[in-house]
C-alpha cells in the first residue's frame, strides 16, 4: 500500500513540475495592460486555463498522497 502511495505522489510530483513551467509568467500580461501588445493572449487562454486547472489537480493529490505516505510509513 506505502508503495503505491509512493508511486502516486512521485507520478503527481513529475506532473505538477511540468504543468509550472510549461505556464507563461504573468509579467507579459501585465505589460499589456499598461500599453503593450501581446496579441496572443487570447488564443493561449484555453491553454494557460487548463494548464492552472493540472497544477492544482496535481499539487492537490501530491499533497495528499505524501501526508497518506508519511502516516503509513511513521504509524508503524
Amino acid at each position: 500500500m506505502e508503495t503505491a502511495f509512493m508511486i502516486i505522489a512521485l507520478a503527481s510530483g513529475v506532473v505538477l513540475i511540468i504543468s509550472v513551467m510549461l505556464q507563461d509568467s504573468k509579467s507579459a500580461g501585465f505589460s499589456a495592460a499598461m500599453g503593450g501588445s501581446d496579441t496572443g493572449q487570447f488564443a493561449k487562454g484555453s491553454m494557460e486555463e487548463l494548464y492552472d486547472k493540472i497544477t492544482k489537480v496535481s499539487a492537490i493529490v501530491w499533497i495528499i498522497s505524501c501526508t497518506i505516505v508519511a502516516v503509513i510509513k511513521y504509524a508503524a
